[in-house]
């Protein structure tokens, strides 16, 4: 009973930070001005490289709201499979829950050692081509040091063919939130 007590106090913990900062980093982050506003839309048109990978509230060794950022280039299935691959030098053992508020109808989240899957759950809408949408995720624990390069491999549906598209990214660590 006890040691039920204790995950459920975890979860809500995990759950608590999750959603708090879900909804104030949005709000954080908002362009300071119209004109890197627009740079950063032309930045961010479909078949462009616009894929983030942020730790949110970075520090080493320490957990942190993750968030994976893209502009579709093609259609997104209410069905379709997102999958993440982080190097070894990423705890994923707290990562329990992933959310969005620009995809809707949830996701299934799938760990497999450093593999995560996150399935859309089929009762959101498909998502049209030249859309920017985030997924948030929590709670992975940062590596013990930052001046090394880390590459997350981010596998995205394509609508057009078989193969998925997949890229190697830097993840970004953000100390903190403005």
């Amino acid at each position: 009973m006890d040691t039920m007590i204790k995950l459920s106090f975890k979860k809500i913990a995990a759950l608590t930070v999750f959603w708090g900062m879900f909804f104030l980093y949005p709000l954080a982050a908002q362009p300071q001005s119209s004109a890197r506003n627009n740079a950063s839309l032309a930045a961010q048109a479909p078949g462009r490289d616009s894929l983030t990978v942020k730790a949110l509230r970075a520090e080493p060794g320490k957990p942190s709201l993750y968030e994976v950022s893209f502009v579709t280039t093609d259609s997104l299935a209410a069905t379709a499979t997102i999958i993440l691959t982080f190097p070894p030098a990423f705890d994923l053992s707290q990562l329990e829950i992933a959310g969005s508020s620009t995809i809707n109808g949830g996701f299934a989240l799938a760990r497999n050692g450093q593999e995560v899957q996150l399935r859309r759950t089929g009762l959101g809408s498909k998502i049209p081509p030249g859309k920017k949408v985030s997924i948030q995720l929590g709670l992975i624990v940062n590596p013990p040091n930052f001046s090394a390069s880390h590459q997350v491999r981010v596998q995205l549906p394509s609508a057009r063919t078989a193969a998925a598209s997949i890229k190697n990214k830097d993840v970004q660590f953000i100390s903190s939130v403005k």
